[in-house]
């Protein structure tokens, strides 16, 4: 058995040495020969020259940039690729990172590693030993990242909830985020185990910090903690509309809940004092009962 590992040099990781290094190390009886082209737009040609000259099967490995212009090139070279398979009869194995997937480098090469060398034995299954992986349908396999697992439409799971906090005006927001824990781990239907907190700036920074944790498809809703206190001018009733707009847009294309635990805008500083507790506590609350009501 002869494969081909085609990689590119827009990538900023070696794709094609970890899948060598898999390849090597798990399965040293078959042969491989590599090839690097420009971008991802040149991997289905390359795959196509690959398996018409013998290749029993092609890993095409890519990395995808993080503007949507990148998107759209990635999205071509999908579907060239999908037409080489059916043009050969062949597998390709199409592993592709996108940048936008990880926050930071060492997430990014993380990911890369893990995708690429758990797809080598795929390759190699699809071709030899295709038992292997029905055995593992249905189980919510992923590659890169942790897996899934299976569904459990029979066991009752507690509800997860993660948190942003601001920091700005944190004599506030400090106490917020300790009444909203304490109130959590007074109820029995919450998962209180590893409970993530991001805390930022203000409340402009809030969305984009809410969209980190709505990917985790653990997490069942959000909750926002913060305080917009009334200053001299209409500074703070912009941030809070355009933060909640923001909020709502994400729920809706996540379709998970995040509860507005922000006091104001317009509020005075002896308004938040005495709303503190009040408002962690109800968004909390407001979080729980959305959840409830959309699982039903």
């Amino acid at each position: 058995m002869k494969v081909g590992i085609i990689d590119t040099m827009f990538s900023r990781v070696n794709m094609g040495e970890i899948a060598i290094d898999e390849l090597e190390k798990s399965y040293s009886n078959i042969k491989h020969i590599r090839k690097t082209v420009p971008g991802v737009k040149d991997l289905a040609v390359e795959c196509k020259i690959l398996l018409d000259s013998g290749c029993d099967s092609v890993i095409a490995l890519g990395m995808v940039g993080g503007a949507p212009i990148d998107t759209q090139c990635g999205h071509e070279a999908s579907l060239g690729i999908q037409q080489a398979k059916l043009l050969t009869n062949k597998h390709i194995i199409e592993v592709f990172v996108h940048e936008n997937e990880a926050w930071n480098e060492k997430e990014f090469f993380e990911i890369c590693n893990s995708r690429i060398r758990k797809h080598i034995h795929n390759l190699i299954d699809l071709s030899i030993s295709p038992e292997k992986l029905i055995k593992n349908a249905g189980k919510g396999i992923r590659q890169g990242k942790e897996d899934e697992g299976e569904v459990t439409p029979n066991k009752e799971k507690k509800i997860k909830l993660a948190f942003v906090v601001c920091e700005f005006n944190s004599q506030i927001t400090k106490e917020m985020e300790k009444f909203a824990i304490e109130h959590i781990n007074s109820q029995t239907i919450i998962n209180t185990n590893n409970i993530t907190i991001i805390r930022v700036p203000g409340a402009y920074d809030v969305p984009l910090a809410a969209k980190k944790l709505l990917y985790d498809k653990t997490n069942d809703g959000v909750v926002v903690l913060g305080a917009i206190i009334k200053g001299d001018t209409l500074h703070d009733e912009v941030i809070g509309h355009s933060t909640a707009q923001a909020l709502i847009k994400l729920s809706l294309e996540f379709n998970k809940p995040i509860a507005l635990g922000i006091i104001g805008p317009g509020a005075t500083e002896e308004q938040a004092e005495a709303r503190k507790k009040e408002y962690a506590e109800r968004a909390v609350d407001a979080a729980i009962k959305l959840i409830q009501s959309l699982k039903k």
